[in-house]
């Protein structure tokens, strides 16, 4: 499955069901981001060779030791051991168990949160926000108040637990009390918060601001995105490596890629081109169905419907909202690529009840407006950082992210060379192998896998072997690998329902009838179990 293809799965919702019974679950990845935002809320605040070539092969990355830091944020290490600390709390924090396949989102995740953390903490120390020991102690009441009545909602319940535990109320808040984190970490969060404070509160809103505030536009874009260019180019290279092979050359290694730099050029070039076909009459919704890298509107001519000031990132907002109905805007720079925009109308969408609840509506885009002037804030402490990845895997997954297929795999590579525990990394690399046509790397990379002590419990990985197999051509192994996917997806949760559902279409596109049926009996036999349960398992659904 290729990187854009993985991006694309893992970032949709997934609606399934039988008849009126279907039920939207959240997408993969959002799973891991809801559950990550909630590990790091808590936890920042309450702690804190391939298989397939022979040794010395030619080629083979040489194993290194571990560097003592992961990455650097302006000249500063972010220590290894306080990195593994923080992503054993995020493992530990998480309501289920973290498949290996999904590590990756994890691992960088838990890096991006430090990252964060410590640009942030050198703004504290740069604005010198100080909190006093009054200020921790106050902030310590506040937390055992806030624990109290969380955990007993009525003096009922407060009162009943006393008795129980025959205990006094000053001994359950001193309970409390001795439970919370230590002054450093309290005073920690205190001096971002007090940062953030700073940073909202020269935000204001006028009577002419607020009802601007209701403006909509209803725009259509052409997204040109460096991304895509870079896995074209990849897959070009492959298919011209491959082409070659076929007429009995040598086959070459693959390095036909481009540079990150280069796919942006080429990404400015063809939006520059785009546009100037607009400006001379080409229609929009077509140019758009052709060219846009934004799967969710370029099937709609572009189109993106009504919205308001908030919803899309700066750079867009501003020019879409900077341009007047009929007009072109760009090409415009942000963080996914190159946007042309066609404003098609502007309106104000101002509440009946406005005049009556005047101060109610200035409150919200108030609020609204302060998280915006936050965000760019935090934008602008990354754009003016100097950020220096130096785990190889880490490395791998930020150039994987900017599309730099090429480098992303030699650092997997060594990655794995290194550490052949590093299962994640493990399963990661089998994935490019196979996207760069290197199958029986790919296999025997992810046999490793799928029998160690991580990997064999995994039904995620068994599955993506069993599909390689099945691809190599391997069928009997395939279905033994399928069918030990199944066996372990035995529990009632979302992930072994995914998996559930794509070994029935396995299956059936196999012409194993009798093994898409065992698959939807248990699909079944979890639909009901939603039914009946109202999702006990903690996995979010609907039934209409």
């Amino acid at each position: 499955m290729s990187i854009m293809r993985m991006r694309k799965f893992f970032s949709r919702p997934v609606k399934v069901g039988k008849g009126k019974r279907r039920i939207q679950l959240l997408s993969p990845s959002m799973m891991i981001f809801s559950l990550l935002v909630i590990a790091f809320l808590i936890g920042t605040y309450y702690s804190f060779g391939p298989p397939s070539r022979a040794a010395g092969e030619p080629g083979r990355p040489t194993a290194k030791p571990l560097t003592a830091a992961v990455a650097t944020v302006n000249s500063t290490p972010i220590n290894r051991r306080d990195y593994e600390m923080h992503l054993h709390m995020a493992e530990r924090r998480m309501a289920q168990n973290i498949d290996p396949t999904r590590m990756r989102y994890v691992k960088s995740m838990v890096l991006q949160n430090m990252i964060d953390e410590h640009l942030k903490l050198e703004a504290v120390r740069r604005e010198r926000i100080k909190v006093s020991a009054k200020d921790i102690e106050q902030e310590k009441d506040q937390l055992v108040e806030h624990n109290l009545k969380s955990r007993y909602p009525t003096t009922k319940e407060l009162r009943d637990y006393l008795q129980r535990r025959t205990m006094s109320l000053e001994q359950l808040r001193e309970q409390i009390r001795l439970s919370l984190p230590d002054d450093d970490l309290i005073r920690m969060q205190l001096q971002l918060d007090t940062l953030r404070e700073q940073i909202e509160s020269v935000v204001t809103l006028t009577d002419d601001q607020l009802t601007d505030s209701f403006t909509e536009v209803q725009a259509r874009h052409i997204l040109i995105s460096p991304d895509s260019i870079l896995e074209k180019a990849a897959q070009e290279g492959e298919k011209s490596t491959d082409e070659a092979a076929t007429e009995g050359a040598e086959k070459p290694a693959n390095d036909a890629s481009i540079s990150q730099d280069e796919a942006k050029g080429k990404a400015r070039e063809l939006a520059a081109d785009l546009k100037q076909k607009l400006e001379s009459g080409a229609d929009f919704a077509q140019l758009a169905a052709e060219y846009s890298d934004d799967p969710g509107s370029a099937a709609q001519g572009g189109d993106l419907g009504w919205f308001k000031k908030g919803r899309m990132v700066p750079e867009f907002e501003v020019a879409a909202f900077g341009t007047e109905a009929g007009k072109l805007a760009g090409p415009i720079e942000t963080a996914f690529g190159f946007h042309i925009i066609k404003v098609d109308a502007r309106r104000q969408d101002i509440p009946e009840d406005f005049e009556e609840n005047k101060e109610m509506y200035r409150e919200q885009a108030l609020l609204e407006a302060r998280s915006r002037a936050w965000q760019e804030y935090e934008q602008q402490l990354h754009a003016q950082a100097t950020i220096e990845i130096i785990d190889p895997e880490l490395k791998a997954y930020e150039l994987l992210d900017q599309g730099n297929i090429a480098e992303g795999l030699s650092h997997l590579e060594t990655a794995v060379a290194g550490d052949d525990d590093n299962i994640s990394a493990a399963y990661e690399l089998a994935q490019l192998y196979e996207q760069t046509g290197r199958q029986d790397e790919a296999i025997q990379t992810l046999e490793k896998v799928a029998v160690s002590e991580t990997g064999a419990s995994s039904a995620m990985i068994h599955m993506r072997l069993g599909e390689m197999l099945l691809a190599a051509e391997q069928k009997e192994k395939a279905i033994a690998s399928l069918k030990a996917a199944s066996d372990w997806a035995r529990a009632y949760a979302q992930d072994d329902y995914i998996v559930h559902i794509q070994l029935q279409h396995i299956f059936e596109d196999m012409g194993q009838k009798d093994l898409a049926e065992l698959e939807k009996e248990w699909i079944e036999g979890y639909i009901e179990h939603q039914s009946k349960t109202g999702g006990m398992d903690a996995m979010p659904f609907t039934i209409p």
